[in-house]
């Protein structure tokens, strides 16, 4: 089990880093080919919505100077599946150095063929940012 919980806080922290170094490719690798992405700016369906919906992000220009962070976590891991609950926080780091958004990820997980990857994300931001 501990290998299990060491396998996704390494995926969790490659999702992360992903979106800060506009990986696009890695950040879509990190949920499975029917995953859901449910986020404050709308719900992506599938791996192929993903990819878009963050390439989208990056073109758009909703995560430039942002650096995002993420953690605690909490990993319950029942057989091939685990759900996560973890906290994020994203600072502007290009304009001086504030918090621009913080909330929660509540995550299903699932390991087929023996890799862990998000089946489902829930992404949800404090009241105290408006979007």
């Amino acid at each position: 089990m501990h290998q299990d919980k060491f396998e996704i806080l390494e995926l969790l922290n490659r999702y992360i880093l992903s979106i800060d170094t506009h990986d696009d490719k890695q950040f879509a690798d990190n949920f499975h080919d029917d995953a859901v992405y449910v986020s404050p700016f709308g719900t992506a369906t599938g791996r192929e919505q993903i990819l878009a919906t963050i390439h989208q992000w990056h073109t758009g220009g909703i995560t430039a100077g942002k650096r995002h962070m993420m953690g605690p976590w909490r990993i319950e891991v029942t057989g091939d599946s685990a759900i996560s609950v973890s906290s994020y926080w994203v600072v502007n780091a290009q304009d001086g150095t504030s918090i621009v958004a913080s909330g929660d990820y509540t995550d299903e997980l699932t390991k087929k063929d023996g890799v862990w990857k998000l089946q489902k994300r829930v992404q949800t931001i404090d009241a105290s940012f408006k979007m």
